[in-house]
């Protein structure tokens, strides 16, 4: 009898890597956001709740940004031109140093003074995040990528209208009150359209494109219900996307850019960005970003939670009955601050590796392209 362990089974293709990795990113947004803390029954949130949205808001980005990482490695296995495009990055680094006056006449980054390393670094990424947050008016990067999280948050609440069921304070799920006969209508024929495509399919047609007919208006019928439904709730949603809107502007404008030293000294110190052997002080190695990446975003986001939860929150309570109390827990959904932290802090790497100051890791330079 053979001792041979069995053969282990050959990788997945790219492809079926993505789709596993985007079909693991939407479970853990769905364990995400059933486990976010949510505000009492007069909205307000402990600020130790806070900061428990902005850790679950993180680890949702980090399973999200696994999904993409995955999907853009795939395109990247059959990119003839990845070699020529990596060479042209280095090619335009290179120029960068040289304009800076830094080649030839840097020490490698042993011989540094570690101290002086640190110092040099967070002076520059402060310098570059005051660029970007500037006191008084959003750069022309932030007010798109607050227009683009105010999309984001749109499909969020559309997506929240159309559940069923929602998540009580004490944690348990019950059926939402019907607020609109088009809403009750779609939920019925929602949960019983592939019962009734079924029936349809049971009749006897003088053509194939008949039966496709009557799949096609039952489908028309659901999508008439759900739009109706969802056009009732638009006074509610264009209210939160407003208060979205300026609270943003406040937190990037007011909030921000007086932090922004402060916020370059945590990161620079927490990452070690000093200790990597690719970073100087004029710039942050590409085996330094994933610790760049982790601590710049909680660090982000634990400001961001604080400042938004606290800004949309005080704003809801305001109108009173006005909104209900599931619109409070929907403001809590992490998936909201989720989604602004990777349009913004995507933005600033960017911006970061456009100045010289970063060197990103060959396929997160891919992912930028891609989406730019």
């Amino acid at each position: 009898m053979s001792n041979r362990a069995p053969p282990r089974p050959p990788p997945l293709p790219p492809r079926a890597r993505e789709q596993a990795a985007v079909a693991a990113a939407a479970r853990a947004a769905a364990t995400a956001q059933a486990s976010a803390p949510k505000p009492n029954e007069d909205g307000v949130m402990s600020t130790r709740a806070k900061m428990s949205l902005a850790d679950i808001a993180l680890q949702l980005r980090d399973e999200q940004l696994e999904a993409r990482i995955v999907h853009y490695k795939a395109d990247l296995e059959t990119s003839p031109e990845l070699d020529a495009v990596t060479a042209q990055v280095v090619a335009e680094l290179q120029a960068l140093q040289r304009a800076a006056g830094k080649e030839g006449s840097v020490a490698p980054p042993e011989a540094l003074d570690r101290a002086q390393v640190e110092i040099e670094l967070i002076s520059s990424l402060k310098h570059m995040l005051a660029r970007l947050f500037r006191a008084g008016e959003m750069s022309s990067v932030v007010q798109r990528k607050v227009a683009e999280a105010s999309k984001r948050f749109a499909r969020l609440f559309f997506e929240s209208e159309l559940c069923e069921r929602i998540r009580g304070s004490s944690g348990e799920e019950k059926q939402k009150t019907m607020r609109f006969g088009a809403q009750a209508l779609y939920h019925v024929l929602a949960r019983s359209e592939e019962s009734l495509v079924e029936q349809l399919e049971a009749f006897e047609y003088a053509s194939p494109e008949e039966l496709a007919d009557a799949r096609t208006r039952l489908a028309e019928v659901v999508k008439e219900q759900r739009n109706a439904f969802l056009s009732a709730t638009m006074p509610e949603l264009n209210a939160l996307v407003k208060y979205l809107t300026e609270v943003l502007a406040n937190f990037f404008t007011v909030e921000l850019p007086p932090e922004v030293g402060e916020l370059a000294w945590e990161v620079v110190k927490e990452a070690r960005l000093a200790e990597s052997r690719s970073s100087a002080g004029y710039k942050i190695g590409a085996d330094a970003f994933p610790r760049f990446r982790g601590i710049f975003e909680r660090r982000f986001l634990q400001r961001l939670v604080a400042y938004v939860e606290d800004g949309m929150l005080e704003r809801v309570r305001a109108k009173g009955s006005e909104f209900r109390a599931e619109t409070l827990r929907f403001v809590s959904d992490p998936r909201i601050f989720s989604d602004v932290c990777e349009l913004v802090c995507d933005a600033v790497y960017d911006f970061l590796y456009n100045d010289g100051f970063l060197d990103l890791p060959t396929d997160w330079r891919a992912r930028l392209a891609t989406t730019a």
